[in-house]
């Protein structure tokens, strides 16, 4: 019986959660510390001509409720932003200090004062505090602080699974598998900066790209990184030979578009440990606080934004008055007063999308940090780490009404200046482990406590582990032996052979 090939089409209906182009842009806004926001600005600003910083004006901040009542019909009674978008010009008129009050505990105003401070923090550090965005054991953290040391100039581990895994048990008597390590090592490899833990310049390579298929992209966009994947991943020899002929071939692609792809592979950053091959004098980055955060003795803690050097915003009146012109007369459009039009439309819309990013940037900061003083009001008065209360990322996302990866993206690499020392976000936070009945115990208590043990011991006759656990007990911390041993090697303290004498 013969069979033949048919084409059958069909429709279906399905649900699927995208990001709105703006939505990308404002996640992209969130995670960047204020150093990083303030070149950003100044590439939107000559990026789009439409853009401009400075307050308008036509309309200045006195103006702006009115304004925004009126929804933007301007005198000539047309209304700039007919087939752009419903919100007013207005509306993202400016961005500036009086666009958010500051927050403070007793209920008052404050003027601002945001001047940008530095301080230091070490890459090392950096990547370390990005470990409180996963849900890892004590021996994970562990594990991973070693993969980090680890690494070389260029920011990639240079020795094999089992080499490293062997390490482990040698010197720091962790005994875990290859696929563990393997495990932490892909967690390594999702930090930032995309590209950090690869094992050679090729996997550095395809984690950029990766990361990137992630994100909500165009499909073009998606079509283009495919495309820098299928290279990197299996033609990696004719990329680093430029045999640009061959891949044409192989890719089934244009000359051009060949030349294209390299191009984009080449912004892609190869060294992204840059900063470990610095000096250790130079190895310190300038940490400038995204909170100015103050208290007094009433018990009032106080907190503004640090606006740095971002400037007002808003979109161009020439670009509004130019889109006016075309709206005057729409039938009489030429072909190129028709592609002005669609010119001049594309890049108003892109300046008040990107105006109203900053502002939910802004928004979205200060709510978060509003929230965390208000978890750790009484740390942040005494600054004693027996005030902290336990504090995870949920608790914060449940207080100030976003999802836990906003709150995540915030806090990753956003700083404090709190009463004159620079705090980052993550030291605000307490997590809590359960010890052997299932209580939950504050690990950096416990280690204070072991210190003490051991400080007071009698060197010719030092505790035992068994013994440490025995006292430890005594103070109401009830921990098996081999934690009281973690712990133990965790602050370099040796066994009770090598204290003696």
């Amino acid at each position: 019986m013969s069979q033949r090939l048919t084409q059958i089409q069909t429709q279906r209906t399905e649900q699927q959660l995208r990001l709105s182009q703006q939505q990308l842009q404002l996640v992209k806004l969130l995670e960047m510390p204020i150093a990083e926001f303030e070149q950003q600005v100044k590439k939107e600003l000559m990026d789009n001509p439409a853009l401009e910083e400075g307050a308008s004006e036509e309309w200045t901040s006195n103006s702006m409720e009115e304004a925004s009542d009126e929804k933007d019909v301007n005198d000539t009674g047309i209304d700039p932003y007919d087939d752009v978008g419903n919100e007013s010009v207005s509306d993202y008129s400016a961005y500036g200090d009086d666009d958010l009050p500051v927050y403070a505990s007793s209920g008052g105003l404050q003027e601002r004062h945001d001047m940008p401070l530095g301080d230091g923090g070490s890459f090392i550090e950096y990547l370390e505090a990005q470990m409180m965005n996963y849900n890892l054991t004590e021996e994970d953290e562990k594990i991973l602080k070693y993969l980090i040391g680890s690494l070389d100039h260029r920011g990639f581990i240079d020795r094999p699974v089992a080499t490293l895994t062997d390490e482990l048990a040698f010197k720091e008597y962790i005994y875990v598998s290859e696929q563990e390590v393997e495990r932490l090592l892909h967690v390594l490899q999702s930090f930032d900066p995309a590209g950090i833990g690869a094992r050679s310049t090729q996997e550095c390579l395809l984690l950029q790209i990766d990361r990137q298929l992630k994100e909500e992209n165009s499909e073009m966009k998606d079509k283009v990184l495919r495309l820098e994947r299928e290279i990197i991943a299996n033609h990696y020899d004719l990329f680093i030979n430029k045999n640009k002929e061959r891949l044409k071939n192989k890719l089934g692609i244009s000359a051009m578009q060949v030349d294209a792809l390299f191009e984009e592979i080449k912004k892609l950053n190869v060294n992204p440990g840059f900063a470990l091959s610095e000096s250790s004098s130079d190895r310190v980055q300038t940490q400038i606080p995204d909170f100015i955060v103050e208290t007094d003795l009433d018990g009032n803690v106080e907190m503004r934004l640090n606006s740095g050097e971002v400037p007002r915003l808003h979109v161009s009146g020439d670009y509004i008055n130019q889109l006016k012109m075309y709206q005057s007369h729409p039938k009489a459009l030429t072909r190129s007063e028709k592609e002005g039009l669609a010119y001049t439309r594309q890049k108003i819309e892109a300046a008040q999308m990107f105006i109203e990013s900053v502002k939910q940037r802004r928004r979205t900061l200060y709510e978060t940090m509003k929230a965390i003083m208000e978890l750790q009001h009484v740390f942040f008065l005494t600054k004693d780490e027996d005030d902290k209360v336990r504090l995870v990322l949920e608790d914060v996302a449940k207080k100030s009404g976003y999802d836990v990866s906003t709150i995540s993206r915030v806090c990753n690499s956003k700083c404090a200046l709190l009463d004159g020392r620079i705090y980052p976000l993550s030291d605000f936070f307490k997590l809590t482990r359960k010890n052997a009945e299932g209580e939950e115990i504050d690990g950096r208590k416990v280690r204070e406590m072991l210190k003490a043990i051991i400080d007071g011991e009698d060197k010719m006759n030092p505790y035992p582990d068994d013994r440490i656990v025995e006292l430890m007990k005594q103070k109401g911390v009830v921990l098996a032996r081999r934690t009281i041993a973690k712990y133990r090697m965790e602050m370099g303290i040796p066994a009770v052979n090598s204290r003696r004498g």
